[in-house]
C-alpha cells in the first residue's frame, strides 16, 4: 500500500515561502538600518570636524588680534565668517537630527521585520511539526495494517 500524500503540503509550501519572504525583508531592513547608521555617523563626524576647524580658526584669529596683526576690515570679515560658521553649524545640526530620525525609523522597521520573520518561522514550525506527526501516524498505521494483514494470512493457514 502506497503512503498517502500529506494533505497540507500546499500550506507547508506557502509557509516556507512566507518565511523566505520575511527573511528577505529582514535582510533588506537590516541593510537600510546600517546605511542610516552610517549616514548619521558621517553627519556627526562632519559636524565635529567643522566645529574643530572653526575652533582652530577662531584661536588663530584671536592670537593674530592679540598681536595687533588684524585691521578693522579683518575684524569685519571675521564677524561675517563667524555668522556663516554659525549658520553652517545649524545646518549640520539639522542634518544630524534628520539622520538620527531616519536611523530610528530604520531601526523600528528592522524590529518589525524581525517580528514578522519570527512569526512566519513559528507558523512554519507548527505545520512542520504537524507534518512530522502525520507522517509518524501514517507509518504506524501502515505498519499496523501490514501486521494485521500478516496475522490474517497466518490465521487462514492454520
Amino acid at each position: 500500500m502506497r503512503p498517502k500524500k500529506y494533505p497540507l503540503d500546499p500550506l507547508v509550501r506557502v509557509r516556507k515561502e512566507r518565511v523566505d519572504a520575511s527573511v528577505a525583508a529582514l535582510a533588506k531592513s537590516i541593510r537600510a538600518r546600517e546605511v542610516a547608521e552610517d549616514s548619521r555617523a558621517v553627519a556627526e563626524a562632519e559636524r565635529l570636524r567643522a566645529a574643530e576647524e572653526a575652533k582652530r580658526t577662531r584661536g588663530n584669529e584671536a592670537e593674530a588680534l592679540a598681536r595687533g596683526e588684524l585691521s578693522a576690515a579683518d575684524l569685519q570679515r571675521q564677524a561675517s565668517w563667524q555668522a556663516r560658521t554659525q549658520w553652517d553649524d545649524a545646518e549640520r545640526a539639522r542634518r544630524v537630527v534628520i539622520a538620527r530620525e531616519q536611523e530610528a525609523r530604520a531601526l523600528e522597521a528592522e524590529r518589525g521585520a524581525r517580528a514578522g520573520a519570527s512569526d512566519a518561522e513559528a507558523a512554519a514550525k507548527v505545520v512542520t511539526k504537524h507534518r512530522e506527526g502525520w507522517v509518524s501516524d501514517s507509518a504506524r498505521a501502515l505498519e499496523a495494517s501490514s501486521e494485521e494483514g500478516a496475522a490474517e494470512a497466518w490465521r487462514r493457514r492454520g
